[in-house]
């Protein structure tokens, strides 16, 4: 008699709903929310160095949010001692201190101190992905900022370029080489 009294009293707790309270859903604070705009977080500074694996980004403090010119400062500087020893590199010391920036509503326009045909490509890709991930006037998404390039002293732009999510770049549709400026 005692094992079919346990019985029931084992199925009467799983028929009353496993401990499932009939009361509503209780708030616990604000809804979830997505990852924070790139160029808001002012203590993060997203730079792009060459590694065995291609351009990355390295994230990097900073004191406030930086605008395309102060990331490119200090994308020129270089990886620091701790990003050297993790295997991180650039392609841009031909070029260190010389590059001019310039930025618009939605847009990055880079000034060259040479032809960026010279630059090697890991170059071009630093240099656009810094850019775009840096607080750029007018909001954009990152894949949505336009960065162009000029050669110093010449006429014309190369561009627009692009930096999607991941962190890669496309030259723009029917675009020719970086040496071929239109304008």
């Amino acid at each position: 008699m005692k094992l079919a009294t346990a019985v029931v009293a084992v199925l009467a707790s799983l028929v009353a709903g496993c401990g499932i309270s009939s009361t509503r859903p209780h708030g616990v604070g604000p809804p979830a929310s997505g990852v924070p705009q790139v160029g808001t977080v002012p203590d993060r500074a997203r730079l792009f160095f060459v590694s065995s694996d291609g351009v990355q980004a390295v994230s990097r403090p900073t004191d406030t949010s930086l605008d395309p010119g102060q990331a490119v400062a200090v994308l020129l500087k270089g990886p620091t001692e701790t990003e050297r020893r993790q295997g991180f590199s650039t392609a841009l010391a031909d070029v260190a201190g010389r590059v001019g920036v310039d930025t618009g509503d939605g847009t990055v326009t880079f000034t060259l101190p040479l032809d960026a045909g010279r630059m090697p490509v890991e170059g071009i890709h630093q240099l656009t992905c810094t850019a775009a991930n840096a607080r750029v006037p007018g909001g954009r998404p990152v894949a949505d900022v336009d960065i162009n390039f000029r050669e110093l002293g010449k006429l014309g732009v190369w561009g627009p370029l692009h930096c999607n999510i991941a962190g890669y770049y496309a030259q723009p549709e029917g675009a020719r080489s970086p040496g071929h400026f239109s304008g």
